[in-house]
């Protein structure tokens, strides 16, 4: 009966019964793996509704800058996946199967074929329509392309995408989503949010609904620009498009290719929580880290360890990483299963950084698991001038304070601290100078930007050379707004939070006493009336956390107000 009632929710919310999906699709993206001699086995996935009316053939077009174009028709799907973010329980009674529940199949088109060497190949392709969204007017078309620079008969793989195909995520909750995109040529990658597009035929952007855009697709969005991680709060039920370019250059820092990829997101009402991680917390043999980060040196034997909790203690978690391709020979064990702590161990070797490594938690929730993703980015030692040990920012009363450890500092002049709102356009907020016998350094920023935004440090040298370390995201949360009020009754009540955020109260001690969910209207309420101690709740939202100190309540006067700090 719990199945039956959240697949209508679902349904009656999102407003879209299955004969409204017809033939629209849901994401589209091209790959291509290099044969040797400039022979190409060039991918088109597809992902389309089982709500609506079987596959047909389609349409592959090849231009490049030398003047060649033809097109490919006709090509039949060579595999069929079910994509469904069901539980095993529910498969059977998928869509594609016949039966209720929301599902999608992955459709893969391929070709091999002869690429003349060109500095740049356009692979390309579009249809007549794609689902009914929140974000984009009407239902336009789909249009994906890939791109290759294969002059002189370069050989390249493609960046690939290794996401499990229409993600689900919860409204009111934030959702956290990793592509996994790997450059199997080891190449260094960025990601960028792009405009969705249709062709006809002629390539074009769709038209965003008011208050959306190419870069918000979702408002409050945000891409890292190493991992292609993306993060965002969903405030209302729907399907929302959003497209994503990754990029792949050589060691010369010279573009080779592009890969588009179109996804969908489907934003539900959930039964739960998505597991929630606060990033690496544990190392061995020195490895630098920092929450989202590590500074790995070639020969380094190190492990790395990050733990994952579900709100819901009755949920169990399973784990899943990209780290075995972007690490090769790494190792990934499991302990656990509510929380599960996942353990990378790795003896570093020659790569192209920095990279990035996904870990996904998804719980047991049926019929539809509530998932996260999370992304850590990889550096090498050898880029920077001074032993990193360390480096990492945090919000604090005072505002971010930025903090870093060093082994080793010889000829370093200064170290910068930089911030930025989007993770790539950096500015200077503070500079200290260096000192052999300090390798502790600390630094706030008294006027940090609200919500996300990125830290980084550049570390310069006497002789005017540079370098710059990892970086480091920091969720600031407008904590002022939460407040507890001792009632007659001695209870405590929260106010001020985010609808649905979650809560935790600890002891002194960081043992955790309780844990819940805010309602709708962004309360909840607190029995302490045995508490002769203060405690500590926090609430976690999508902008950060919030922290109430609460006196002990045997010695607190009815109408006493804490407000919350970061």
């Amino acid at each position: 009966m719990r199945a039956l009632t959240r697949t209508s929710i679902l349904i009656a919310s999102l407003g879209l019964a299955a004969a409204t999906h017809a033939d629209h699709f849901s994401g589209a993206t091209i790959s291509y793996v290099c044969l040797g001699s400039n022979q190409y086995r060039v991918s088109l996935d597809l992902y389309l509704d089982c709500g609506g009316v079987p596959i047909t053939p389609h349409t592959l077009t090849f231009s490049n800058n030398c003047g060649v174009t033809f097109s490919l028709s006709n090509l039949n799907p060579v595999s069929v996946t079910e994509v469904s973010p069901l539980c095993p329980s529910q498969l059977a009674n998928s869509t594609c199967t016949g039966g209720t529940q929301p599902s999608f199949k992955k459709y893969r088109f391929q070709v091999t074929l002869f690429l003349s060497p060109c500095n740049k190949w356009t692979m390309s392709w579009y249809t007549c329509c794609r689902n009914t969204t929140q974000n984009v007017q009407n239902a336009p078309g789909l249009y994906a392309e890939a791109t290759l620079n294969n002059a002189g008969g370069f050989c390249d793989n493609s960046p690939v995408f290794n996401d499990v195909g229409i993600p689900y995520v919860c409204v009111n909750q934030p959702a956290s989503y990793s592509l996994g995109a790997v450059d199997p040529d080891g190449h260094a990658m960025s990601f960028s949010l792009i405009a969705a597009r249709l062709a006809t035929p002629v390539p074009t952007s769709v038209t965003y609904q008011t208050g959306f855009s190419a870069t918000q697709p979702i408002p409050g969005i945000t891409i890292d620009p190493i991992t292609g991680q993306l993060n965002f709060l969903p405030t209302a039920i729907g399907y929302y498009v959003v497209a994503v370019e990754a990029r792949s250059f050589n060691e010369s820092g010279a573009l080779i290719g592009t890969v588009m990829r179109d996804l969908m997101f489907a934003v539900i009402a959930c039964d739960g929580t998505a597991p929630q991680t606060a990033g690496l917390s544990a190392g061995t043999n020195g490895v630098a880290y920092t929450a989202s980060s590590f500074v790995a040196c070639s020969g380094n034997n190190f492990c790395l360890s990050l733990t994952f909790t579900d709100p819901n203690p009755a949920q169990s978690i399973a784990i899943t990483s990209n780290a075995a391709a972007m690490l090769p020979g790494s190792t990934l064990a499991l302990s656990g299963t509510n929380p599960v702590t996942a353990t990378l161990c790795w003896t570093a070797t020659a790569a192209s950084y920095p990279l990035g490594v996904t870990f996904q938690a998804t719980d047991n929730a049926c019929p539809i698991a509530n998932a996260s993703s999370f992304a850590v980015t990889a550096m090498d030692c050898a880029y920077l001038p001074v032993e990193l040990l360390g480096f990492e920012a945090e919000p604090a009363a005072e505002g971010v304070v930025v903090r870093w450890r060093t082994g080793s500092e010889s000829g370093t002049r200064a170290y910068v601290v930089e911030r930025a709102r989007d993770g790539a356009s950096f500015t200077t907020v503070g500079e200290l100078p260096a000192d052999e016998e300090v390798h502790a350094y600390g630094f706030v920023d008294r006027w940090p930007l609200d919500g996300l935004s990125y830290y980084r440090l550049r570390m310069l040298d006497a002789d005017g050379h540079e370098e710059l370390g990892p970086v480091v995201p920091v969720w600031l949360a407008d904590a002022e707004r939460v407040i507890a009020t001792m009632d007659a009754d001695g209870r405590w009540n929260v106010q001020g939070c985010a609808p649905n955020a979650a809560w935790s109260v600890l002891r002194a001690d960081g043992a955790a006493l309780a844990m819940g969910q805010v309602d709708e209207t962004g309360s909840f309420t607190l029995n302490t009336n045995d508490a002769n101690a203060p405690l500590l709740v926090v609430v976690r939202e999508a902008t950060g956390q919030a922290w109430l100190k609460l006196p002990p309540s045997r010695a607190t006067e009815s109408g006493t107000r804490v407000r919350a700090s970061r």
